[in-house]
């Protein structure tokens, strides 16, 4: 009997024979590198006998949490499955556990004798790479000497040493020798070698049997007896016919012995039969089998099949219909054992609901603890924890908290983290060292981050933020790079909108256009603005509502910009009607500015609702709500002061910028005003409008240095607008001594030199006051005429009113140059009822013909139609005396007695008079 005859005759495969009849069937071999052979699983019924793998990140947690005392109450076998597991994964992390166990097993397992342990020594120290302790121990020449009467699975361990010099001496004749005995021995892994070398041109002396009958018996043999370990052992063959290594590839085959695996109770075969549907490479998919098998690998515990399948029921993809909480479910399993995969989906799944359920906020913020505990999590972890302390405490009560995630997130090389950190940074930045730190790290994520952002931030930082604001070089360089880069901020007022929308400027669209596609809120809202108005295309309009949605904001910006619209009464629709919208999203900034529209509307009316709205704005800190407060409930709240004892601890954990403000002014000493200050330079976005109000509170708190500091800063950010320099001249004039009567004019001078003509009025305090120390007639009578020329037509009755009261040198001045009837006819074609009033006077004075007065009349009737109360006096005293209309006592009446009701005490009397006149005649 020649060996290989012996070698089928062995009886090694104690699956009963029947079961394998009907499989094998011995081929030829198909190329030169692989063997086709035919070996299905048998046809028998199957029962979940194996014992199904712990997953990676549970295996770990058990074992890491083992005393090294006694080992878990397992078979052997499976705690030699657990070790190979730990070895492989990583041998020098788990070294001591894996030592310590291997002590222990003789007393779990009496077949464990010396030359096993000294077998799984040799092993872990060449997992290890201590590849040297192994050769001065001449650890495997001990093993060699146990090589007579070593089993097969010794055998072909030993040869595979041999033929690489592991621990020993290359002698690949003698390692061959012993792999030929292992094979003829029945060990399936040197059966399968000795194949593989044969395929790949390797002479085997002694080898005598054909390459389809040496996997065959591999196979039989790694089927074997139906134990717990069988799934380990048939995954096996399905890999081999996978992978195509030694047999030919055959992927229905492999799907085959994955799902006799996997009906048996593996969870990681039938992850693989569900991973081979998914790809469907060389396989008709089946979404049936794909969902069946990746339901047994969640059942199984696999958390990136409970994963997988999770992501399936959230999609309502292949499972029939979406199901969240059984996606739910599946994730919290998946993450309930610390698996990363499993811990980020899961988290990712609860941020997505919380943005649109906030029940999931509590959920969502264990998720993000949970995984915060792994040494691998990712930077955004942490800043979304640091995000939730400041959410939760406030941005100042939860600073010091967030502080510390941010840092972690920082210490990963996370922008975003640096970002967050930036502004909580300038507040204690006290001298210029301190700030040039911070900037350094905002310059860095501009330079090498490729940050665009940053920029408009850095320009900020130097214009309000620096201990010596304002660094105006700095903040002017800064604003040219951001502007050169499309980057500065674009804002238009409504009426810039209105004329860019007359004659567009494919420049200015191109920015307004690139900002919004970075997602601002103003930015977008007032593109779709002028697309809208512009009549753009349906489908473009469409693309932006869609686009819109991605951002936070948008919707109480257009809100607001149609407000803005509204007060030049060129809005298209209600703003409120957007406003609810955007708080019906959960966008709680829009209710304060819903209460204030709501109030100019209808004060009486809409009071109560303005204050439940602002009521909930104010208990988060919102100053704009909190300055509200006194107009709503004067009984609760008859000022700011009370205002503030009121919302302390509430401005002290979470004050906005406007409620630092409103708090400075009554913080008890120095240290807390200083304190209050840093935080409103941080918190403010280094506007003209919030710098104004912090120059109005250190005029209020008598700090005269930094009084003044903040008027230098607010005029750098004024951009010489005139408006705006009338304001600091006004904060000057209110706050400041008499040194500051010399800025205080300079502003109101560049103020009325750049075309403003509050300016005007404000100079004419000054040099058109004959009882005042500067009086100058001829520099009041220029300023009069500035102020009649520059005058809209519905302004000029005001002014010429006020030169009507003028000294008369300055009136002789200024009327010499001025034609007054030509105004008053300007400001009455413009539709002001004044203007329409003084130039029907005029023309009643001036008239020389029947025509002319009724002329003159009918301006006056104008204006009395208009509301002008003097014009109704005027217009009853032509009705009665017939001055340009036919005379009627009754019409006189009907005009004097709407003047009455005006409130003009003069109609009223002669309302009386008139009235009683009959009486007495007759």
């Amino acid at each position: 009997m020649t060996r290989a005859a012996a070698l089928l005759s062995r009886p090694f495969l104690p699956l009963c024979v029947a079961a394998l009849a009907g499989l094998p069937a011995f081929a030829q071999t198909a190329s030169p590198q692989t063997v086709a052979v035919n070996f299905e699983p048998p046809r028998i019924e199957v029962e979940k006998i194996c014992a199904p793998s712990t997953p990676d990140e549970q295996l770990a947690a058990q074992w890491t949490a083992w005393d090294g005392k006694v080992l878990p109450e397992m078979a052997p076998d499976l705690i030699q499955r657990d070790l190979r597991r730990l070895m492989d994964a990583d041998a020098i992390r788990w070294f001591h556990t894996i030592e310590k166990a291997h002590a222990l097993m003789p007393s779990v397992d009496p077949q464990f004798d010396a030359n096993k342990a000294l077998l799984a020594r040799v092993e872990l120290l060449i997992a290890a790479g201590r590849l040297k302790e192994l050769t001065n121990q001449r650890l495997v020449d001990q093993l060699m000497a146990t090589e007579n009467g070593g089993s097969p699975r010794l055998q072909n361990i030993l040869a595979d040493y041999l033929m690489n010099g592991t621990g020993i001496a290359v002698d690949k004749e003698k390692g061959l020798q012993m792999l030929v005995a292992a094979g003829y021995g029945g060990n399936a892994d040197a059966l399968l070698k000795i194949v593989e070398l044969q395929e790949k041109g390797t002479k085997i002396p002694g080898w005598d049997v054909p390459s389809d009958i040496a996997v065959t018996m591999a196979f039989g043999a790694l089927v074997g007896k139906m134990d717990p370990m069988i799934c380990d052992r048939v995954a096996r063959i399905a890999r081999e016919y996978m992978n195509g290594t030694i047999v030919t590839r055959d992927v229905g085959l492999a799907e085959k012995w994955f799902r006799f695996a996997a009906d048996m109770g593996d969870g990681v075969s039938a992850w693989k039969v569900a991973e081979m549907h998914m790809r469907s490479e060389d396989l008709v998919k089946s979404n049936d089998t794909l969902i069946a098998y990746m339901t047994k690998a969640a059942d199984a515990g696999l958390p990136y099949a409970q994963v997988a399948l999770g992501r399936l029921y959230e999609q309502g993809a292949l499972v029939g219909k979406k199901d969240i909480e059984h996606a739910r479910a599946l994730y919290e399993q998946a993450a309930s054992f610390g698996d990363r995969a499993g811990l980020l989906r899961n988290a990712l799944f609860l941020q997505s609901e919380a943005k649109v359920d906030g029940a999931y906020q509590p959920a969502y913020r264990a998720a993000l603890e949970q995984f915060a505990k792994r040494a691998d999590a990712p930077a955004w972890i942490f800043i979304a924890l640091g995000d939730f302390e400041i959410a939760d405490k406030g941005r100042w009560g939860g600073e010091s908290a967030a502080v510390a995630y941010y840092e972690k997130a920082e210490a990963m090389g996370d922008a975003g983290a640096t970002k967050r950190l930036t502004p909580i940074r300038f507040r204690y930045a006290d001298t210029p060292k301190q700030f040039y730190k911070v900037i350094d790290a905002v310059i860095d994520t501009v330079h090498t981050g490729g940050e665009i952002d940053p920029m408009n931030g850095l320009k900020d930082a130097f214009s309000c933020r620096a201990p010596q604001a304002p660094q105006r070089t700095e903040a002017q360089y800064w604003e040219g790079i951001s502007a050169a880069t499309g980057t500065k901020t674009v804002e238009f007022t409504p009426t810039e909108l209105l004329a860019l929308i007359a004659n567009p400027n494919p420049q200015d669209i191109a920015r307004l256009q690139t900002q919004a596609l970075y997602g601002r809120p103003t930015a977008i809202a007032q593109y779709m603005e002028v697309l809208t108005r512009s009549n753009a295309a349906p489908e473009e309009i469409a693309f932006w509502e869609s686009y819109a949605k991605r951002f936070e904001g948008v919707t109480a910006a257009r809100g607001r910009l149609e407000n803005k619209f509204a007060e030049i009464g060129q809005n298209r629709s209600d703003p409120t009607t957007m406003l609810r919208a955007a708080i019906a999203e959960g966008d709680t900034s829009a209710e304060v500015d819903l209460a204030e529209i709501l109030l100019k509307q209808d004060p009486q009316k809409n009071a109560a609702a303005a204050l439940t709205a602002v009521e909930p704005m104010a208990e988060m800190g919102n100053g704009a709500a909190l300055r509200l407060l006194p107009q709503l409930d004067p009984k609760r709240f008859p000022d700011l002061k009370t205002v503030y004892a009121s919302y302390a601890d509430v401005i002290e954990a979470r004050g906005d910028f406007d409620a630092l403000v409103l708090a400075l002014p009554f913080q008890p000493d120095l240290g807390r005003r200083v304190d209050y200050m840093r935080r409103a330079t941080t918190a403010t976005d280094c506007s003209f409008d919030e710098i104004k109000t912090l120059v109005d509170a250190m005029g209020q708190v008598g700090d005269q240095a930094a009084f003044m500091k903040w008027v230098d800063v607010a005029e750098f950010l004024s951009e010489n607008d005139s408006w705006r320099l009338v304001q600091l001249g006004d904060l000057l004039r209110h706050y400041g001594d008499e040194s500051m009567a010399t800025a205080q004019l300079a502003y109101y001078q560049r103020g009325y030199e750049g075309g403003n003509t509050t300016a005007i009025h404000r100079l004419l305090d000054v040099y058109g006051d004959d009882g005042a120390p500067q009086f100058n007639a001829s520099t009041a009578a220029d300023l009069y005429v500035a102020l009649v020329e520059r005058s809209a037509p519905k302004d000029i009755p005001r002014a010429l009113s006020r030169l009507a009261v003028a000294s008369q040198p300055i009136q002789d001045n200024a009327y010499a140059r001025l034609d007054v009837p030509k105004l008053y006819r300007t400001a009455a074609e413009a539709g002001n009822p004044a203007g329409m009033r003084e130039y029907g006077k005029l023309l009643q004075v001036s008239a020389k013909s029947t025509a002319e007065l009724e002329a003159s009349t009918q301006w006056i009737s104008k204006a009395a139609e208009a509301g002008d109360v003097p014009a109704m006096l005027t217009y009853a005293d032509a009705l009665a005396f017939g001055l340009g209309v036919p005379a009627s006592r009754e019409d006189a009446l009907v005009w004097l007695q709407k003047a009455a009701d005006a409130g003009n005490t003069d109609a009223t009397a002669k309302v009386r008079s008139l009235t009683l006149q009959p009486e007495v005649s007759q």
